[in-house]
């Protein structure tokens, strides 16, 4: 069959499959062309819903503008101390554990107040470990096995080596208020030094034996006193002034006398102190160590009388205060020289570390309850002279000849 077709002046006939096979090409050249438009179409659609939900989000978080801002430099704020806000420094802590030592193995009930004999081959301390009220036990410095030097149901605590090391001074009880007893080392011979009803605790001898200092609560001033007594004529007593927890300087050369004495002010924690004991006076007080954070207790005297050390305590976990109580309540072991500097941190806040006393070779020996139960343990401690003409090795530890990094 045949059609005619004009194009353009003249005239062409085609035939039927001609013509049909010429619409479908101009129909697939239109449908093409259509579809190209409507993919290009869909691209834009997705691009423009792209940039919108970009717009959408970021004004979400960003406040209206701050796309257009320049970004400002961040500032650090300082305070006139040079502390940075919201940063609170952190003072060195010294850690000199390759000395550190355990003495005493209780398992159950505790160890605790040690004391060093002389010739420091013994050490003296109170227990729990049989029963509920402590005892005075003594045992070889590195032994295994503990002699009692008390048997009573009464409570015996705070024992002292006498300067001789033949005498163990102490508190007990047994008479139905704290008292001052007197035992020779093998336990014979108990001597109870003061009478009456006012509580006396922590005796300490004086360097040639002949007098001790102690702790009497006074029932007029309420207040925890300093008295010192005759040990031959125990009934001559004289008050020195106030304060707890006296030790006597082992140097005859430096008579002083070191205690803890609470503020009357503030926080009321309690910080160390010395006096002089000369010609049976008390004088010139003064204080060698305070914190604002922590109370500085149960002060004891290095061989050489020219260092203190001491044990801080902060605020109980079991206060009732409205502010939070943090874990570490900083019961740890310090060191400081007598005129304040020379501070040396000698435990790490791991554990309960309190009741420091110094044997003759300067080892530091206290109470923790590091292995779970309180028990006895020593560490050596190392201080360096910076005056010294030759060059001091930092990176050497001196016990152990660790090389640090």
């Amino acid at each position: 069959m045949l059609y005619k077709a004009q194009k353009n002046a003249g005239d062409i006939l085609v035939t039927e499959t001609e013509m049909k096979t010429s619409r479908a090409i101009e129909q697939y050249k239109t449908q093409g062309k259509m579809s190209y438009a409507i993919r290009g179409s869909q691209r834009l659609c997705v691009f423009v819903g792209v940039v919108f939900l970009s717009l959408l989000v970021g004004c979400q978080s960003v406040e209206r503008g701050a796309w257009f801002r320049p970004k400002q430099p961040r500032h650090v704020q300082t305070n006139l101390y040079g502390e940075f806000n919201g940063w609170k420094p952190r003072q060195f802590e010294a850690k000199p554990f390759s000395s550190l030592a355990q003495h005493s193995y209780c398992e159950e009930g505790g160890d605790y107040d040690p004391d060093i004999s002389p010739d420091g081959k013994w050490i003296v301390f109170s227990s729990l470990r049989h029963a509920p009220n402590p005892d005075i036990y003594v045992k070889k410095i590195n032994g295994s096995t503990a002699t009692k030097l008390t048997s009573d149901p009464a409570s015996e605590m705070h024992p002292c080596f006498s300067p001789l090391g033949d005498r163990v001074a102490y508190t007990s009880n047994r008479s139905g208020s704290w008292d001052i007893w007197v035992v020779g080392v093998d336990g014979t011979n108990p001597t109870c030094l003061t009478t009456g009803s006012s509580n006396d605790v922590h005796p300490s001898w004086s360097p040639d034996g002949k007098k001790i200092v102690y702790s009497s609560y006074g029932p007029r001033s309420e207040q925890w006193e300093l008295w010192v007594l005759d040990v031959d004529n125990p009934t001559t007593k004289q008050w020195i002034g106030y304060g707890l927890y006296p030790e006597w300087c082992p140097d005859k050369e430096n008579p002083k006398i070191a205690f803890q004495l609470a503020r009357n002010r503030g926080s009321k924690w309690f910080s160390i102190w010395t006096v002089d004991y000369l010609d049976g006076e008390a004088k010139f007080p003064t204080e060698i160590a305070t914190s604002i954070d922590h109370a500085c207790i149960g002060p004891a005297w290095m061989p050489d009388g020219k260092t203190l050390v001491y044990s801080t305590v902060g605020r109980s976990q079991y206060e009732k205060v409205k502010e939070p109580v943090p874990d570490n309540t900083g019961e740890d072991v310090f060191m400081v020289s007598l005129d304040g500097t020379n501070s040396l941190r000698l435990t790490n806040g791991d554990a309960a570390n309190f009741s420091p006393t110094c044997g003759p070779d300067g080892r530091v020996y206290f109470c923790s309850d590091r292995s779970g139960t309180n028990n006895v343990w020593s560490v050596k401690p190392h201080q360096i002279d910076f005056a010294m003409d030759k060059p001091v090795d930092l990176t050497r530890h001196p016990q152990s000849g660790f090389l640090a990094n």
